[in-house]
């Protein structure tokens, strides 16, 4: 499902890329690049009943040389599971034997800046725009019905559907080697929540809460809802 929605991404984004860039009556600069951290990060991020899955894209094309714009797609997919033993003592707050809890998320940017070099879009550059979150958490997870009652996990599921709506600010340098084909680029970036819209489809009073203690949890600050700078690395081609 994850490969499924980054493909389908993938192909909006340079279909939007290609139609803007063929409107055009200038020559224009295309660089897209790939976050080579987000995969290995996912890996670091991995510990006893933890995994994670991240991969990073953005597109960008220069308007009339002055101004630079396109999307910056992240996509990641997070799943915890409870201890192997029934025996392991655990708070309510942690996996529970037999528990699990995945998470989906997908976050577009699309945002408009200057560059040092507008036309070839290298050196310093600042830019700001909209960042559009979607978070997908399916839960399996013992609830409690009533003081004397446990219902097992595989007969629940706690889904959340979280959507945010953010406004974003970046800025950071890019260089370009071998003949201007190849691009590195090192930014900084911070995102202030503007609106955001949580639905929960469960019977158990805690999902919500076990969805929130989740996403605080783990090591990926994008999925936190506290305003934290996150830091950019990307490697690509400049057409």
């Amino acid at each position: 499902m994850l490969y499924g929605r980054l493909v389908g991404v993938i192909v909006v984004m340079w279909g939007a890329v290609s139609l803007t860039a063929q409107a055009a009556d200038i020559s224009r600069k295309l660089v897209i690049e790939l976050d080579p951290l987000a995969p290995s990060s996912a890996l670091i991020d991995e510990k006893e009943g933890f995994v994670s899955s991240k991969w990073g894209l953005s597109a960008d094309f220069n308007v009339a040389s002055r101004v630079v714009t396109g999307p910056d797609l992240w996509v990641g997919t997070f799943t915890e599971k409870g201890p192997n033993s029934a025996d392991a003592e655990t708070r309510r707050e942690d996996m529970r034997f037999g528990e699990k809890h995945r998470i989906e998320a997908t976050r577009l940017r699309w945002t408009v800046g200057v560059f040092e070099q507008p036309r070839s879009m290298r050196g310093w550059f600042v830019r700001g725009g909209y960042s559009y979150t979607s978070i997908d958490s399916r839960a399996n997870r013992w609830a409690d019905e009533d003081s004397q009652t446990l219902v097992s996990p595989d007969e629940k599921v706690d889904l959340v559907t979280d959507l945010r709506h953010s406004a974003v600010i970046a800025f950071g340098q890019r260089w370009a080697f071998f003949d201007n084909r190849a691009s590195v680029t090192l930014g900084l970036s911070y995102e202030q929540i503007v609106k955001r819209t949580v639905n929960v489809d469960s019977e158990d009073q805690f999902a919500r809460r076990d969805y929130d203690n989740l996403i605080e949890d783990i090591p990926d600050t994008r999925l936190s809802t506290r305003n934290m700078p996150e830091a950019h690395f990307g490697v690509g081609y400049i057409w």
